[in-house]
C-alpha cells in the first residue's frame, strides 16, 4: 500500500508541474549573475544523470516558491560553465551573490529544505530577533537555535556565535537580548532553544559559555525524529553509538512516506536508536555493504554499532510501524541472526537473550565513503 501510494503521488507531481530545468546558455548565465546583486541559485546538471532526473521533481516544486532566480546549466551542453565554476558533478547546486558562489548545496534533495537552504544562507551567520521577528523566525527553518542572553552577556555571545558559524549553512541561528523577550518568554538567561517545526519538537541548553557542549548539543538537539541520511552527517549519526536503522526508498515521495509511517516508532525509540532514510543515488555502495538487494526497494536494515552485526529487514515485509516493531522485537530478543557477507564464516553464541543496549562502537567501520578517525589515523 505504501509502495502504491507513493507512486501515485509522485505520477501525480509529474503531471501537474512543468518540466523543471531552465537552462541558460554561457552569455545568459552571466547576465544573470550581474542582474541586481546577482543572488540566484543555479543547478548544474546532465539530463542523462539519475541524481538530476531525480532532482528535477523537487526543482519544479521549489521554483514557484521561490523568492530569487532558479536558473540551470547542461554540463553536457555547456561544459565550459560548469568547468570554469569548479563543479565535478552534476546534481551540484550552487547560491551566488554579486556573482560569487557562497554556498554550495549539501542537504536532502527535497524542495522544502533547498527552499530554506537559499534563504538561510542569506542571512548572517547569527541574526538579531527582536520582539516583532520572534515567532516568524522560530518557523523560518527546519531547525532553529534562538539564544535567549542578557545583554551584557559576552561570554554566551561569543560561544554561541562560534558554534553558530561552523553549523550556519545547516541550520539557522538567532539571539535576542531583549529583556521584554526574556520577560514575555518566562525563560531565565542564559538559555539556547532548538526549534524543530517539522518534528514539533523543542529542545533547550543552559550552559551556552562552554562551546563545547554547545557544539554537542547543536549535533544532538537538531537530529530529526527520523533523519536523512547524508555524506556530511552519517558520521555525526554513527558517533551517537546507537544502534543505526537504515531505510532506502528510490525517490523523495516514497522517502517522505516512510518517514510519516514510521514516526510514532521512531519517536518512541529516539534515544535510543538512530533512523534515518536513504537516497540510494547518494550512497550507492551502501545497499550491498548492508546485505541488501539494490534491486529490490524499499529496503532497510539495522547495524548494531555496539557488535557491528548487520540485520537486513526482510524483503517483502511491509513498512508500517507494526511490522517493523514486530521484527525489531525478534532482532532485539535474539531470534534472528545477523547478516552474514559471503565468504565468511562466523558463529553467535550470544543470540540467546536480548542485545544489551550500549554506546560502545566498534572502531571496525564496515560502512564505505564513511571514514571514522581511530587515533589520529583514518579507519576504512
Amino acid at each position: 500500500m505504501l509502495r502504491v501510494a507513493a507512486t501515485v503521488l509522485a505520477f501525480h507531481t509529474l503531471l501537474t508541474i512543468a518540466k523543471a530545468w531552465k537552462h541558460v546558455s554561457e552569455s545568459e548565465f552571466q547576465s544573470t549573475l550581474n542582474e541586481g546583486d546577482g543572488t540566484i541559485v543555479v543547478a548544474y546538471i546532465n539530463v542523462r544523470d539519475n541524481k538530476s532526473e531525480h532532482l528535477e521533481t523537487e526543482w519544479s516544486l521549489a521554483t514557484p516558491e521561490a523568492h530569487i532566480p532558479f536558473v540551470s546549466v547542461d554540463c553536457e551542453a555547456n561544459p565550459a560553465i560548469c568547468a570554469s565554476h569548479g563543479v565535478g558533478s552534476t546534481s551540484t547546486v550552487k547560491l551566488y551573490k554579486q556573482g560569487e558562489a557562497i554556498s554550495t548545496y549539501n542537504g536532502p534533495r527535497r524542495a522544502s529544505a533547498i527552499l530554506s537552504w537559499a534563504s538561510r544562507v542569506q542571512r548572517p551567520a547569527v541574526s538579531e530577533v527582536g520582539p516583532t521577528e520572534l515567532d516568524d523566525f522560530r518557523k523560518a527553518d527546519e531547525t532553529v537555535f534562538l539564544a535567549y542572553l542578557d545583554a551584557d552577556d559576552e561570554t554566551s555571545k561569543a560561544a554561541f556565535a562560534d558554534v553558530a558559524g561552523r553549523y550556519c549553512e545547516e541550520f539557522s541561528f538567532g539571539m535576542t537580548t531583549d529583556a521584554d523577550v526574556l520577560a514575555a518568554e518566562g525563560v531565565t538567561a542564559p538559555i539556547v532553544k532548538c526549534y524543530k517545526p517539522l518534528d514539533g519538537d523543542t529542545h533547550e541548553f543552559t550552559n551556552p559559555t562552554d562551546t563545547g557542549a554547545l557544539e554537542k548539543f547543536v549535533k544532538e538537539a537538531s537530529r530529526p525524529v527520523i533523519g536523512e541520511l547524508l555524506p556530511h552527517n552519517h558520521q555525526r549519526f554513527l558517533d551517537r553509538g546507537w544502534s543505526m536503522v537504515y531505510v532506502f526508498a528510490a525517490t523523495e515521495a516514497e522517502r517522505s512516506e516512510i518517514r510519516k509511517e514510521l514516526n510514532k516508532v521512531a519517536r518512541n525509540q529516539y534515544e535510543s536508536l538512530t533512523m534515518v532514510t536513504v537516497d540510494p543515488l547518494e550512497f550507492p555502495l551502501l545497499l550491498a555493504k548492508l546485505g541488501l538487494d539494490p534491486a529490490v526497494l524499499p529496503a532497510g536494515a539495522v547495524h548494531q554499532l555496539s557488535k557491528d552485526r548487520i540485520y537486513p529487514y526482510p524483503k517483502g515485509r511491509g513498512w508500517t510501524s507494526s511490522e517493523l516493531q514486530s521484527w525489531g522485537l525478534d532482532v532485539w530478543q535474539g531470534r534472528i541472526k545477523p547478516w552474514t557477507p559471503p565468504g565468511v564464516t562466523t558463529t553467535y553464541d550470544d543470540l540467546g537473550g536480548r542485545i544489551k543496549a550500549t554506546q560502545r562502537v566498534s572502531i571496525r567501520n564496515n560502512i564505505p565513503e564513511v571514514k571514522i578517525r581511530v587515533g589520529g589515523r583514518d579507519e576504512l
